[in-house]
């Protein structure tokens, strides 16, 4: 049996007397692309700030390839291979695109690497060479992700988190973005965790969907499945219409 890249057992949050997660549960295969999904306050940002080791669980476990990790420091998931984005882009706005790459392999990678190698790997893998000597607000949106994700894959990455990098982005320019997500995971190998709260965006990139709804899992399957769950219909979706997207 492989040994799943993330496992979580039983994760729970609480802030004082609020519950922002409860009994959270599930684990995520290496190479897989899965998404979690769930409308606002279900808990998507808090699970990825425990994931992260960001913020401590109240209660649960988590492990990566078979490893407890569970109080293992952010720095130190991070040297793992566990990556991740923020919602709000996170770029040093004096530096070019390459400046900003090259701080985060310098940051990740062993002294007797060539950290100007790794670099143009990223700004490749990316497709970023034409934006390479821009500031970032001479950039789009999009390209703007795209160096926040370069950031977090420089150097070694196994696991990525993806926390809304589709959000704000027009449709082509999310497609797009989409194809650049799966040829990482594709190519690479990266085992991918995508955090969104629209279903329409996921179905075309993930093969499966865990849902949160009220702090807890409600349901864990492939899209279409998620799509037609009742309860996925009955306490976020609405309609089986608005199911699909």
């Amino acid at each position: 049996m492989t040994t799943p890249a993330l496992e979580l057992t039983g994760i729970g949050r609480r802030f004082g007397g609020l519950v922002a997660l409860h009994g959270v549960s599930f684990s995520v295969q290496p190479g897989e692309v899965l998404g979690v999904i769930g409308p606002n306050g279900a808990g998507k940002s808090t699970l990825f700030e425990i994931i992260s080791g960001n913020l401590a669980p109240s209660a649960g476990s988590i492990r990566y390839f078979g490893e407890d990790c569970t109080r293992t420091p952010m720095h130190l998931r991070r040297r793992a291979g566990l990556c991740r984005t923020f919602q709000k882009v996170r770029l040093f706005e004096s530096m070019t695109v390459r400046e900003n790459i090259a701080l985060a392999v310098r940051q990740t990678i062993p002294a007797d690497r060539d950290w100007r190698a790794e670099v143009a790997l990223v700004l490749e893998r990316l497709r970023l060479q034409a934006q390479a000597e821009r500031l970032p607000s001479q950039i789009t949106l999009a390209d703007r992700k795209k160096v926040e994700i370069g950031r977090a894959i420089a150097g070694h990455c196994r696991v990525l988190l993806l926390d809304e990098s589709l959000s704000g982005l027009t449709h082509p320019e999310a497609t797009e973005l989409i194809g650049e997500i799966l040829a990482l995971n594709r190519d690479s190998g990266i085992t991918v965790v995508v955090v969104e709260h629209v279903l329409s965006v996921l179905a075309a990139m993930v093969q499966r969907l865990v849902v949160l709804h009220n702090t807890t899992v409600i349901a864990d399957g492939t899209p279409s499945e998620v799509a037609h769950n009742k309860e996925v219909i009955e306490a976020y979706l609405g309609t089986r219409r608005n199911a699909l997207g």
